[in-house]
């Protein structure tokens, strides 16, 4: 297992986090979180390695704790789903959560996690090679490149890496976190104490306390 961080968080700055899971054996498929800067777009953190779901989610509670609450989405097929469960165990405050309407009952429902499916996979892969091209993301781990430079879509179109691609999955799920990051029900509160929306607030409130207590204004009572 290894945590490698290019960037410490900085003060109000925003982060996600996409997760992809698996079963942790030693053999088998890797784990892998990767953390984006909102702001910067960079990659400022990877985790990779072999782990149990339910442990990973210690991890990523850890992780995304220390990067201002980031917005964490974990791909909830198969193993991610316990990993979900033990993160809201856990008390993890910014989770995201796909919302569907049921047109038969007219009631919405949510989910959390990405569930990749034939049809949502593809936008995932999709909307991460259009940030690529764009020069959307600044990355700066050599293996995510690597992986990236070995994903291939076949002529059935099945998309696959060789041998893995958890790093893709993991920043392909961090990517389509950014459009959501800053939307009211996942952006974290920003303290803006001494910064200039502090000192205008400060300025109206003292206006509108000493507009009240002049002389002869209505709430001036007393008498004569």
């Amino acid at each position: 297992m290894s945590l490698t961080v290019w960037k410490d968080p900085e003060v109000n700055h925003i982060y996600c986090m996409g997760v992809d899971t698996a079963e942790g054996l030693a053999h088998g498929d890797f784990s892998c979180i990767q953390v984006l800067d909102v702001r910067t777009s960079e990659q400022v953190a990877v985790w990779h390695g072999h782990i149990p779901p339910d442990e990973l989610a210690e991890e990523v509670y850890n992780l995304g704790m220390w990067y201002n609450k980031a917005l964490c989405c974990v791909e909830s097929n198969n193993h991610g789903l316990t990993t979900i469960v033990q993160l809201r165990h856990l008390g993890y405050p910014n989770m995201f959560r796909k919302r569907s309407l049921n047109q038969v009952t007219d009631t919405i429902s949510q989910e959390f996690g990405w569930k990749t499916t034939r049809t949502s996979k593809p936008l995932l892969i999709d909307d991460l090679g259009m940030a690529l091209r764009n020069d959307e993301l600044t990355l700066y781990d050599r293996f995510t490149v690597a992986e990236l430079r070995s994903y291939v879509r076949n002529d059935r179109g099945t998309m696959s890496g060789s041998p893995h691609d958890d790093r893709v999955m993991a920043l392909a799920l961090s990517n389509q976190m950014r459009q959501y990051a800053f939307m009211p029900e996942y952006a974290p509160v920003v303290d803006d104490y001494w910064t200039i929306n502090w000192f205008a607030r400060m300025i109206t409130e003292n206006e509108k306390e000493a507009s009240e207590n002049r002389i002869g204004a209505s709430t001036v009572r007393g008498s004569i």
